[in-house]
């Protein structure tokens, strides 16, 4: 592992930016925060990050909560509570410190609390992707060039390059220009048809920062890391570029779970085995013990391309396919999605890829459909007035069989 010149790793403060929706999910973060989302059997969104907060070695750290965040703050301190041996994670809520009104902005708002731990430097991290990456040479990075920011970035081909802020650097990494989602992205010195794409995850000189953030949060509204800070800094020529290398010989590995394809894709890559993950690089903290319902999956079900998260109960003998079906989600027996679809219409959130997400909220919608109408609102029947009325004498209505 690589050492760390920027001094004393306790000289350093990592901030993880917890508090979004992620609105794309739909269903799936009703309820809670997207970097509280389960991952894999056992793993929060978040705990990658944090992960890669303690195996690097870094002490301090505050997480920055939100939207939603009782089962984020709870999971935390539960998991990641103070260690004496270990880092310190501290929650800070937008209830008593915000509202937080942008990324740099939240930042500004915690200004006090992140003075009194001191920091020569300051990691700015998000709490809703998925990658493992050692901070230290980051850090270096950042030292070695004598740079006021870093920006942590990963090679994305050329045609991908279009959903991200994109950077332009020399072969120095000075960064020359940050543009966000462009039209044509520009290549990568050092891997040509690729682009470099931000992660969104900095290194700041934390004076430096401080005084940015003091200076641009009276006059910017929903002051934000990549739409204003960085291109100051990279007009200002302070500004360079950290690509996020691989896992021993593995190549980088970095995922945006802000779709329900992504997020079915990864549960789906987890569950199979098939996610390069280093084991050498725990993703779950050593204390960690997961409680919890895990679900239930009743004799006979037929499930197909389903991610099941932990807490749902499936009854006996449900055929379900292409499916992520939520924690809060009870399915009774002989439950046929497909069928269900086919007779009540889109009662539940369908991905651009085809994957349903079965929720409660989704199941109460079904069952609303299932519901007769009420009598006050079911049209009267209409005669036509030129055929004469005439009862229909020694006939009993027909029933519909239940099936």
């Amino acid at each position: 592992m690589s050492g760390c010149n920027a001094g004393p790793l306790d000289e350093v403060v990592s901030i993880v930016l917890a508090g979004g929706k992620g609105s794309r999910l739909h269903d799936l973060t009703q309820a809670e925060a997207k970097p509280a989302l389960p991952v894999g059997p056992d793993a929060r969104l978040v705990d990658f990050t944090l992960a890669n907060i303690a195996n690097s070695g870094l002490r301090k750290a505050l997480v920055l909560t939100q939207y939603e965040p009782a089962s984020l703050q709870n999971h935390v301190e539960r998991c990641w509570g103070a260690d004496p041996e270990g880092c310190s994670f501290q929650v800070l809520d937008g209830e008593d410190f915000g509202p937080f009104e942008g990324t740099a902005h939240a930042v500004a708002s915690v200004i006090a609390e992140i003075d009194r731990l001191a920091p020569r430097h300051v990691v700015i991290l998000g709490g809703d992707h998925l990658y493992q990456m050692d901070y230290r040479p980051f850090l270096d990075r950042h030292i070695a060039c004598g740079a006021q920011a870093t920006v942590g970035v990963i090679h994305v081909p050329l045609a991908q390059a279009l959903g991200f802020g994109v950077l332009d650097a020399g072969a120095d990494f000075r960064i020359q220009a940050f543009v966000e989602k462009p039209a044509h992205a520009p290549q990568a010195h050092d891997r040509p048809g690729h682009a470099l794409a931000s992660m969104g995850i900095y290194v700041f000189d934390w004076q430096a920062l401080r005084a940015i953030l003091i200076d641009m949060s009276a006059s910017v509204e929903e002051l934000d890391f990549g739409q204003h800070v960085i291109p100051r800094l990279v007009a200002a020529g302070t500004a360079y570029a950290y690509a996020l290398p691989g896992r021993g010989e593995s190549e980088p590995l970095w995922h945006d779970l802000g779709t329900l394809d992504a997020y079915h894709a990864i549960q789906c890559r987890i569950r199979d085995g098939a996610l390069p993950l280093d084991a050498g690089w725990p993703i779950v903290h050593a204390r960690r013990a997961m409680a919890g319902d895990s679900g239930s999956i009743g004799l006979g079900s037929v499930l197909r391309n389903v991610v099941a998260l932990p807490g749902a109960r499936i009854g006996r003998f449900a055929r379900i396919s292409d499916a992520i079906v939520t924690g809060d989600a009870v399915l009774p027996d002989h439950f046929d999605l497909d069928a269900e679809l086919a007779v009540h219409g889109e009662w539940c959130t369908v991905s651009e890829g085809g994957i349903r997400v079965v929720s409660a909220a989704a199941l109460r919608r079904l069952e609303a459909l299932r519901r007769p109408a009420p009598v006050d609102r079911i049209a009267p029947l209409r005669r036509d007035p030129r055929v004469p009325y005439a009862p229909a004498l020694g006939r009993t209505p027909a029933v519909a069989s239940a099936v």
